[in-house]
């Protein structure tokens, strides 16, 4: 597998950074390293399965409720989070902000958001106590993700 060639960190500037919607946060170069260069080179194939099973073993492991979602997803640097629809069939999440957007600029307009995702879907099962999956899509237009949590209640 060949290493990407675009820049994940096109700020040089030595200041810190300030603080408001369009700055990225102070976690998000060492997430994008790890997500969008080593783990696909490790994991190739099978990157979008296992980081889909990582987050939600990681949700289990963090003891999250669907209230904590939005500042986990800040703190972790994986951008905003905002539920935008819920029926009782389901849950549809936003992601957005310049965590997202650098990734669809870094990733040629085709990252992968399993790991959170797999975060949002095992955190959605534990809270009202019935099997959910994810699902994502892109907008590469927008630079945005839906995430879709479809419940079974069987």
């Amino acid at each position: 597998m060949s290493a990407k060639s675009k820049d994940i960190n096109e700020s040089t500037s030595t200041e810190a950074p300030q603080k408001n919607e369009d700055t990225l946060t102070e976690n998000y170069f060492a997430v994008s390293v790890l997500r969008d260069f080593i783990l696909p080179d490790l994991l190739d194939k099978d990157t979008v399965e296992l980081l889909y099973w990582a987050g939600k073993n990681l949700s289990r492991q963090l003891i999250l409720d669907m209230d904590s979602l939005p500042e986990l997803f800040q703190k972790a640097g994986f951008g905003k989070l905002e539920i935008s629809k819920q029926t009782p069939k389901s849950y549809t999440y936003n992601l957005t902000g310049p965590e997202v957007v650098q990734r669809f600029d870094t990733n040629n307009d085709d990252p992968e958001f399993s790991l959170e995702t797999g975060i949002i879907a095992e955190t959605v099962e534990k809270t009202i106590a019935a099997y959910c999956l994810g699902t994502y899509t892109v907008n590469s237009k927008a630079k945005s993700v839906s995430i879709k949590i479809q419940i079974d209640r069987n």
